[in-house]
């Protein structure tokens, strides 16, 4: 007996289908790790739990294989894929070099508005650190780097960044014991507040530098 995590959706937009609804609940379950790496499930139980028939939930388990958060096995049989080691590694690669490439100009075009949003977030960052609250602490640190991401302006990189944050997330609890050790945790909160004044400072070599580091000692 399989345990599904999946809700109906009150949130569907007047263009969503019933397909997009259950892709989107689908996804996030995987990112959230509510369905857990190498675990089965098949696509009528799916439709059976939704109450719906098993043509939109086909659809959707396509489109979540062709971004390989799933593999169909046989008998419509659905494997939730396990981002390895090595798959991390090569991730954290690409968010490495990408966003190093892109701080040097969302520090010259960053608007005051965007830059007091970032100082608020990491002033909330901070808090987390002080109350040792991992699972907020690592929501707000996705959110400053997809916020800076965004103020980068290339809808194309902002997208690609974001898939590999996602893909990221899908591991994330590997890094819990990394996060729970006092001195990761306080190296990732002295890098945002470096970078924070970089950024600030327009400083972009050390930007650069910090966001290098950053991304590399996982």
């Amino acid at each position: 007996m399989y345990q599904l995590v999946f809700k109906k959706s009150k949130s569907m937009s007047l263009t969503s289908t019933i397909s997009d609804v259950i892709y989107q609940d689908m996804k996030e379950s995987i990112i959230k790790r509510k369905l857990r790496p190498n675990q089965r499930i098949r696509i009528r139980e799916i439709a059976r739990f939704l109450g719906v028939s098993q043509s939109p939930v086909r659809d959707a388990i396509q489109r979540l294989a062709a971004e390989k958060f799933v593999t169909i096995a046989a008998r419509s049989e659905v494997k939730i894929v396990d981002v390895g080691v090595e798959e991390s590694r090569k991730i954290l690669e690409f968010i490495r070099i990408l966003d190093t490439g892109c701080i040097e100009k969302v520090i010259q075009t960053l608007s005051k508005k965007v830059l007091g949003e970032l100082k608020e977030m990491t002033a909330k960052l901070g808090e987390y650190y002080e109350a040792k609250d991992i699972e907020n602490f690592i929501e707000k640190n996705q959110r400053i780097h997809l916020k800076i991401w965004k103020a980068y302006g290339n809808e194309y990189i902002y997208n690609a960044l974001l898939k590999a944050m996602e893909r990221m997330q899908m591991v994330e609890s590997r890094y819990i014991s990394y996060f729970t050790d006092s001195n990761y945790l306080r190296l990732s909160w002295e890098d945002h507040q470096k970078l924070i004044e970089s950024i600030e400072q327009k400083d972009v070599p050390t930007a650069k530098k910090i966001l290098s580091f950053h991304w590399s000692y996982r």
